[in-house]
């Protein structure tokens, strides 16, 4: 980000994340990456993230997304014309248990919608749509209910954000995008409205 806003130092903040970022300068942001709650109370989250977004995503930042199957549909059309639709990539989980909806399906992987702003992503080369985690018996969420493996935020963030670019969790739950991000020498912004969670985050990171 510019200088004078963010000198160097990660940051994890307590807060409305839409109200968050109003104070982020432009163009600040290489990589949003983030897993929101999946309810379909919360779909209209979906609808002001293509709208407050893009102004702080960098020409060429992604951001990428995990969603619900049911909402794929809906969240392609609230980001038609905000961002550039990329690919659908894949969480494969055949290993262990998984959910069982009501329309008689077995989940076995979750779908991420990749973005990106205007120009070609950063790190162009070849990066593959599928990543193979544990399925939701084999997961530890000893941090959150619905915390995920940390390997495929490793995975994908050391693709899609330079070295000492920033990353943005707005949904961070426990901090796994934190965990991630100090691994692998990226910096980042990490927020959620939850007191529990945002404290949990901290105690991971060590701030």
């Amino acid at each position: 980000m510019s200088g004078s806003f963010f000198p160097g130092n990660s940051k994890v903040i307590l807060g409305d994340c839409f109200e968050v970022i109003k104070n982020f300068p432009d163009n600040s942001i290489d990589l949003i990456f983030t897993d929101p709650p999946y309810l379909k109370k919360y779909l209209p989250l979906y609808k002001r993230m293509a709208e407050e977004f893009p102004r702080i995503m960098k020409d060429g930042a992604s951001l990428v997304t995990i969603v619900g199957h049911y909402a794929i549909p809906y969240v392609l059309e609230v980001f038609k014309n905000k961002l550039k639709y990329r690919w659908i990539l894949c969480l494969n989980q055949f290993d262990g248990k998984h959910a069982r909806m009501a329309m008689g399906i077995e989940v076995m992987w979750k779908p991420m919608l990749w973005f990106v702003k205007r120009a070609y992503p950063h790190g162009r080369g070849f990066l593959r749509d599928g990543i193979k985690i544990t399925g939701t018996a084999g997961q530890t969420k000893h941090h959150h209910k619905w915390e995920q493996d940390i390997s495929w935020c490793e995975y994908y963030i050391k693709r899609l954000c330079p070295e000492n670019g920033v990353v943005l969790d707005p949904f961070c739950g426990s901090g796994t995008v934190g965990v991630a991000c100090q691994k692998l020498g990226r910096r980042f912004i990490l927020i959620d409205n939850d007191e529990k969670a945002i404290k949990t985050t901290r105690q991971r990171l060590g701030m």
